[in-house]
């Protein structure tokens, strides 16, 4: 993971990552003609989309505050986000054209997304690690 002091990077860079490999289930839904599954999953990735950008917004906006004010604040923000994601799935259940299952996994998406990419660059680093420690 690049870019650790711009958070603007890093947020284009997870959602770029995430979108990309997104694609596989969409056209994989698309071939199958599983239209609830595809509307369910495109609903949870968009919800999934919108929270990281509140996320950024919200941390952001907390750096101006004390440091109590500022915890008091972020508890709060992610009680809320608890609550979309309870919404969401609330709804993808008793809606009958989303699939459950596929509005899941399109909302944790982009966490799936963060902990491969956080275990491949550990990976990588230990990979080279060993080589470095092979031609010493």
């Amino acid at each position: 993971m690049k870019n650790y002091n711009d958070p603007v990077k890093v947020q284009k860079e997870i959602l770029k990552k995430t979108y990309l490999i997104s694609l596989v289930p969409i056209i994989s839904t698309l071939v199958m003609g599983e239209f609830s599954s595809l509307l369910g999953f495109v609903f949870g990735l968009l919800i999934s989309t919108l929270l990281l950008r509140l996320k950024f917004v919200l941390i952001n906006r907390s750096l101006d505050m004390s440091e109590a004010k500022a915890n008091t604040f972020i508890r709060n923000r992610y009680f809320i986000e608890y609550l979309i994601y309870f919404l969401v799935l609330f709804v993808s259940a008793r809606n009958p054209t989303l699939d459950f299952l596929a509005a899941a996994i399109g909302l944790f998406m982009i966490k799936f997304t963060v902990i491969a990419w956080v275990v491949l660059d550990l990976f990588r680093d230990k990979l080279k690690k060993k080589i470095e420690s092979y031609e010493d």
